[in-house]
């Protein structure tokens, strides 16, 4: 639990108009000590608090700031409920973020989650419009007074999100150039903090695990935007995609030569389904059940690993990657799409050979 006795000691005298000296002459210590408290590098002895609370006509546990971590344990626990269920169970989350940002109004942690799980709900159908105005005030809340850029900068593509999804609702007011309006407003991928610690840190730890967690986010995006890159289903998008997610395929087996994906995991594993749908679409049966089996046997491995790895390939030696999980499995999550979502016909997912496949997940 943190102490915010520094902090409070530091507000209490600035409010008094007192100087460092003029409160340890009443409380019979240096200066030097009353500077340490308020860095926070030391705390007074015990007998002392209740002199400085009294002086102060407070008491020791406001003094203290128990009442502050207390209130920040229970945001910290609202968090962690989010975390959680968001991708599980989003009605649920939606009621748990509103409760949490009605009873801490003012804490931009809990108000950017309980918009994101707004924008999840109900945003990009006619329901949608129901919640412009409690969106366009949480999101001008944020943009305007929140300090914290990382926040700010979710918000914006929240935002932008939702303003896509609705321009595809008919009446609706809102369109791609509204979306476009936010995206200008927001940075560069150069002038991401993770590229610009790679050259910013001086030789050392740090400066590797930079480099490495920016290689890690980089191929991360770059596997994600070769699948938005062809969103239509002709036969040209079909094959210039699947050629695209090989490449991109090619440079994660080079990269991570131990078979540990790190942040990449999932998308190696959608890829490799990717490939077995679009190829089954080209009319290649084979090259359909390879990729499928190898999507197969990912997911029963990414199930299996512990939930942190020790990356054994050159680039990552050493360094350890922990592995995020919600819901159902990934063995689940691919059968599912096997069976329900990709493109394959009955005839196909009745062979022997798809069926072989599917024993894999159990």
């Amino acid at each position: 639990m943190k102490i915010y006795f520094g902090e409070n000691l530091k507000r209490l005298r600035k409010e008094k108009e007192l100087t460092q000296e003029t409160l340890a002459d009443f409380l019979g210590v240096s200066f030097q000590a009353v500077s340490k408290w308020e860095r926070n590098e030391s705390y007074p002895d015990i007998e002392i608090l209740p002199a400085v609370a009294s002086f102060f006509n407070t008491t020791t546990d406001e003094l203290l700031g128990i009442d502050e971590a207390q209130r920040e344990s229970k945001i910290q626990e609202y968090i962690e409920k989010y975390d959680s269920s968001y991708m599980i169970d989003t009605p649920k989350t939606l009621r748990t973020m509103k409760t949490a940002v009605r009873e801490f109004p003012g804490d931009y942690r809990l108000l950017i989650r309980y918009f994101n799980v707004l924008i999840i709900e109900k945003g990009g159908s006619k329901e949608g419009m129901s919640i412009l105005p409690e969106v366009r005030s949480i999101y001008e809340k944020i943009d305007s007074f929140c300090a914290d850029d990382s926040i700010r900068i979710w918000a914006q593509r929240l935002m932008a999100t939702y303003c896509k999804s609705m321009s595809r609702v008919e009446d609706s007011g809102i369109g791609l150039d509204d979306m476009e309006r936010i995206l200008q407003k927001m940075p560069e991928m150069y002038n991401s903090r993770d590229f610009a610690a790679t050259y910013l840190y001086p030789p050392g730890e740090k400066h590797r695990e930079a480099c490495r967690n920016t290689i890690d986010e980089l191929l991360y995006l770059l596997s994600s935007t070769v699948i938005n890159y062809y969103s239509d289903f002709s036969e040209h998008a079909i094959k210039a995609k699947s050629e695209a997610i090989k490449t991109v395929l090619s440079v994660l087996n080079t990269v991570y030569t131990d078979g540990n994906y790190r942040k990449c995991w999932v998308h190696v594993i959608y890829n490799y389904g990717h490939l077995g749908y679009l190829n089954f679409q080209l009319g290649n049966t084979e090259e359909a059940l390879k990729n499928l089996k190898i999507c197969a046997k990912l997911s029963k491995r990414y199930d299996e690993e512990p939930q942190t790895v020790t990356s054994n390939c050159l680039l990552f030696n050493g360094s350890k990657f922990t592995k995020k999980q919600r819901g159902k499995t990934y063995c689940e999550r691919m059968k599912d799409k096997m069976l329900n979502e990709y493109p394959l016909s009955e005839k196909f997912k009745q062979s022997n050979e798809f069926k072989k496949i599917l024993k894999i997940f159990d």
